[in-house]
């Protein structure tokens, strides 16, 4: 799985580093993929991240 975050729409909520700390984390004002999904439960949480952003600034892709 690829994750990736559009900054210019991402508001820094911070749901998607509070759901997957080993994947997400607010740097500044926004939110970074510190590290691509590497376990079955980061890529659900990953997945779930993006369907949940509430400006859907985070794109979950199956590699």
């Amino acid at each position: 799985m690829t994750v990736n975050v559009d900054a210019s729409r991402c508001i820094g909520c911070g749901m998607c580093a509070a759901a997957v700390p080993a994947v997400f984390q607010i740097q500044g004002r926004v939110s970074v993929v510190q590290a691509q999904p590497r376990t079955l439960a980061e890529e659900a949480g990953a997945f779930d991240a993006a369907n949940g952003c509430p400006v859907n600034a985070i794109r979950a892709r199956k590699a």
